[in-house]
């Protein structure tokens, strides 16, 4: 795998590592999910939902790579991981799942679009800084039939193609901001 997707896996594990320590736990995944159902201001079923979703995910992640049985998903078991499962179908529909899932929350109108402002809050909840990158670019690349507004197709073909393509020209590089080193 090239060091571009590699950076990409870092990047994912940095967004998702809630409590800065340079891996991710099932706890920085429900912490996640409680930071974004009160942004969102989702009901308690719907983030208990989301959290066994993410929690789901995980499990699957650490099935391939958790050498020392430690629970810490760092960037270089994440890397294995996806490299080894790649081409699971299982891997794929949890991690659907869980775009899905992101999607419906962030749809504060829940009219099956993401707006542009609800687009600027996932940033916000993934703690990338504001002013940091052009999240207008990213939701443009995104918004790919130009209509304004994401999908859930939209966003879940974002984000699979972030997870999986080594193109470093693909905008979706930028799902979760910038690429961190």
């Amino acid at each position: 795998m090239s060091e571009f997707w590699k950076r990409k896996m870092r990047t994912y594990i940095h967004t998702f590592d809630c409590h800065g320590n340079g891996y991710i736990t099932e706890k920085d995944y429900t912490d996640i999910c409680r930071r974004f159902a009160e942004a969102y201001s989702v009901n308690d079923e719907r983030k208990e939902n989301l959290i066994q979703v993410f929690i789901k995910v995980w499990r699957k992640l650490m099935k391939a790579g958790d050498i020392e049985k430690d629970g810490r998903l760092t960037a270089s078991i994440l890397i294995e991981s996806v490299k080894q499962q790649m081409y699971d179908p299982g891997l794929i529909i949890e991690f659907i799942h869980l775009i899905r899932g992101l999607h419906g929350f962030m749809d504060i109108n829940q009219d099956g679009y993401l707006q542009p402002d609800d687009f600027r809050t996932y940033f916000e909840m993934c703690g990338v800084p504001e002013g940091t990158f052009d999240e207008k670019f990213a939701f443009e690349a995104i918004d790919v039939n130009g209509d304004g507004k994401l999908s859930s197709d939209e966003f879940v073909a974002a984000f699979l193609d972030f997870l999986f393509s080594q193109d470093e020209t693909s905008p979706n590089k930028l799902f979760f901001g910038q690429l961190v080193d």
